[in-house]
Formats: structure tokens, sequence, C-alpha cells
């Protein structure tokens, strides 16, 4: 009897230690979607504005408003971002030639399409779209489709459309673009093989490989100050595990919830302090859960997210299980995801650390 508690209470402490290590407590709240569909979100830098892309249609969320529609982005296309201040959005939008451009939004502008780079080209009815924007939304990265496969770009007023770069016909992509302008990351396919690879963009530097230029990958997340990125990249089983990256530290593959050697794991969110969130588990057999990592107890596993919210306080209905965890706030406090139960309901999901 000894032997099963101990177990329990060391399970439990495991589960504290890998919520945010400020964290006293959290809440978990069912979020009221204006459709069901498919879904992607960004947040702010404090968690309190959120975009949503919901099956092509574009919100703008706050506790106080709920879901404001910014109208229609393009259909075929899961991308959205937010500045840090909550003030911007990028997605793909509807440009004025009738093709779906990369595109920011603001209250005092609405909808301006961000055009395309040289030698760009339309790809099923799209030129490309954003991705995610630096803290005030002077800046946007994303991807725009060159023939026959796609490139990374970087935005701004002052500067224009300007293309990353791309391999010989492959593809690149900007998925995300830290804070302060200082470092975009992505992926960087392999021309001969066609696996995706992590890659880092910085100015005046060359593009480098996170996790070697012969590793499939792709690098997801960055950290306001782009010291802290996170992503997916396959260890030595072979496998994709989520990875978290330093230049102190390299690249640390996080591993899985269960162990198993054939699960995978991909990190979709990295906070400013170094607190890791996404999804473990078998993709096509096992199902997979959302999982969250603090860089602070390097020691410690990656630990199913559903645990350590019940084990800091959150009350998630018993019938709801949570499927992945898709971003999480800069500032740590704030994580959003998706939920099914046991009828086949789904939806999407808001917690809060404290």
């Amino acid at each position: 009897m000894k032997r099963y508690l101990s177990l329990a209470i060391a399970m439990f402490l495991v589960a504290c230690l890998s919520i945010p290590a400020a964290a006293q407590s959290a809440t978990f709240h069912i979020l009221k979607m204006p459709a069901d569909n498919w879904v992607n979100m960004g947040l702010s830098r404090n968690g309190k504005v959120m975009a949503v892309n919901l099956g092509g249609e574009i919100y703008r969320w706050t506790q106080k408003d709920g879901f404001v529609d910014l109208g229609a982005g393009d259909p075929f296309n899961s991308s959205i971002g937010i500045s840090a201040d909550g003030a911007a959005i990028t997605t793909g939008i509807v440009g004025p030639d009738g093709y779906t451009n990369p595109g920011i939004w603001k209250q005092s502008t609405g909808w301006v399409s961000l055009g395309h780079p040289k030698r760009a080209c339309v790809m099923d009815g799209s030129w490309g779209s954003g991705w995610s924007l630096n803290a005030d939304g002077s800046m946007a990265v994303g991807l725009a489709w060159y023939c026959p496969g796609a490139q990374g770009f970087r935005w701004s007023a002052w500067e224009g459309m300007v293309a990353l770069g791309h391999p010989t016909h492959a593809s690149s992509r900007a998925t995300a673009i830290s804070a302060d302008t200082s470092t975009i990351v992505g992926f960087y396919e392999d021309p001969k093989q066609g696996f995706r690879r992590a890659v880092r963009w910085r100015p005046g530097v060359d593009m480098d490989y996170l996790a070697g230029k012969h590793n499939p990958g792709e690098a997801t997340a960055v950290s306001s100050n782009g010291t802290k990125i996170a992503g997916q990249a396959a260890d030595a089983s072979g496998y994709g595990r989520a990875f978290y990256f330093t230049d102190a530290q390299g690249l640390l593959p996080l591993g899985t919830i269960s162990g198993n050697d054939t699960d995978q794991s991909s990190a979709n969110g990295v906070s400013d302090d170094g607190v890791v969130i996404g999804w473990s588990g078998d993709p096509f057999w096992g199902g997979i859960t959302p999982f969250i990592w603090d860089a602070r107890n390097p020691g410690s596993p990656m630990v199913s997210l559903q645990d350590a919210l019940i084990a800091a306080g959150a009350r998630i209905p018993k019938n709801i299980y949570l499927y992945t965890a898709i971003t999480i706030s800069a500032d740590g406090s704030t994580v959003v995801g998706t939920w099914f139960d046991a009828n086949y309901n789904q939806g999407c999901w808001i917690a809060k650390f404290k």
C-alpha cells in the first residue's frame, strides 16, 4: 500500500512542478465558439487577446467582447498570428486581385493586403499567407508560393516583402517571429529527401539548422527575445519528438509523456520563461494528449497538461478530454487548445495560471 501511495504522491509533485513555476493555481473554461469547425489560435503577450482562424473565418476574442468576426480569410489555410500587444492579426485574406494574399488587420485600417515577393506565383488561388507578427504588428512573416513550392518571407512597411529563400525545387516557411524581430524560425526542406528541417533566420547571420542539416523537423515557436525556440525534430529513435533549444544548451529533446518508443510529440508554443506546450502520443493509432514542460525544471519529464491543471486546482469536467494545446502566451499565463468527449463532441478551452 505504501508503494502505491508514494507513487501517487510522486506523480502529483511532478505535475505541480511542471506548471509555470510562478503559478500557484489554475483555472479552466470551455470557450463558446461561434461555429463548429477546424481551428487555430494565437495569443497576445498577456493572453488577454486571442486571434482565431475558425474554418477560414477570422475572429478576435477578448473576455469583455467575446468573439468579434473580422471577416473571411482563406478557407483552405489555418494560419493565424497576433502581435504581442494584441492590436494586429495576420493570416491569409482575399486580396484586391481576387486571390489569397498575406494580410494584416488593425483596428485603424481593417484588413490590408501585404502583396507578395518578386518571382512569386499563384498556387491554387493563393499568393500565400501570414503566420506570425512581432510586438506591435509592424513586421510579419509567413509563406509565399513561388511554384512549384513555397518560401518563407518577412514583411515590413519600410522594407516591403522580402523572400527568405528556399531549397531548389523544395519549400521553406517562416512560421514564427520573435516580438523583438531578432529571430525568425520555421522549416527548410531537404531538396533531395523532401523532409522538413528546423531552421532559424537572424539579421546579418547565415540561416542555421537547429537540429542538424540532415535531421527531419521544424521550429514552430520562439520567445519574445528570440533566445528560446521550440518545435519538433527526430531523435535517435527516428521518431519526431518535441524539442527546446537555446544557444547555451543546444537542442534538448523532450521525449514523450508515455516514454513509449513509438510515440511522438511536438511543441506548439514556448513562453518567455521557457514553459513549453504541445502534444504527445501516437497521432495515427493511439491518440494524442497535450503536454507541458518547464525549462526551469529541466530534470523533470513532460507531463500531461490535463493532470497538471487538475493538480493546480483547475476544474475540468470529468467527461472532457483535452486533445491538444495550441499555444501559450509569452508571459506564460494562458494556454488554449481543443477538447473532445465520449460522445464525439468537441470544442476549445482556455486555461489561466495565477
